[in-house]
C-alpha cells in the first residue's frame, strides 16, 4: 500500500495538481492534513481525504477522521486543536481511542516522523510554506507492506529527501 500525505498548501493549487498527475497511477490512498484553503467544491477532493485546518474557512471538512484502507486505519488531523506544537498527548489519546497506530498531521510545517507508545506521528511538512531542516516544500509517501514500511519524503520539485526518511514497524 502506498499513501501520499500532504499538508499546508495554503491555497497553492499548482503543487497539488502536479503531485496528483505524477502519482495518480501508483498511489492507493491520498491524504491531506488541512490548511488547503480550498472550498469543498474543489475537484481535488475527489481524490484526497482531508480535514479542516485552522486556516480553512469551511465547515465541510471534519476536524479529524479515521481513514481505512483494507486492514489499515489511519487517524488524520491538522493538529492545531491537539496542540501538536507542544506535545502529542492529545493526538495520542485520540489514536488510542480509535485503535490506530499511525497518525497523519500537519500544522507545524515541519516534516518529521515520531513514535510514542507504538503510535507513529507523521507530518509531511508544508508543500508551500516550509519550516524546519528543509528549506523547500515537502510531502511524504508511506509505503506499507504487512506490518513494516518506510516514510519517504520529497521536496516540491519531487526530489527525494533521504535524510528525512524513516522506517516504521507496526
Amino acid at each position: 500500500m502506498k499513501a501520499l500525505i500532504i499538508s499546508d498548501n495554503h491555497g497553492d493549487t499548482y503543487h497539488m495538481e502536479e503531485i496528483l498527475s505524477i502519482y495518480e497511477k501508483e498511489i492507493d490512498l491520498w491524504i491531506h492534513c488541512g490548511d488547503s484553503e480550498f472550498t469543498e467544491e474543489n475537484p481535488l477532493w475527489q481524490n484526497y481525504h482531508t480535514v479542516k485546518g485552522n486556516m480553512d474557512n469551511t465547515n465541510a471538512f471534519p476536524e479529524s477522521t479515521v481513514v481505512k484502507y483494507y486492514d489499515n486505519s489511519f487517524l488524520v488531523a491538522h493538529g492545531h486543536l491537539h496542540n501538536v506544537k507542544s506535545s502529542f498527548s492529545s493526538l495520542k489519546k485520540e489514536a488510542e481511542k480509535e485503535g490506530v497506530q499511525v497518525v497523519f498531521y500537519g500544522h507545524t510545517h515541519i516534516p518529521r516522523v515520531d513514535k510514542e507508545d507504538n503510535i507513529y506521528f507523521i507530518n509531511p511538512g508544508s508543500i508551500s510554506q516550509p519550516r524546519g531542516p528543509i528549506h523547500k516544500g515537502t510531502y511524504a509517501i508511506l509505503e506499507l507492506e504487512d506490518n513494516s514500511g518506510i516514510v519517504r519524503y520529497y521536496d516540491e520539485e519531487h526530489n527525494p529527501v533521504p535524510q528525512l526518511n524513516e522506517k516504521i514497524e507496526l
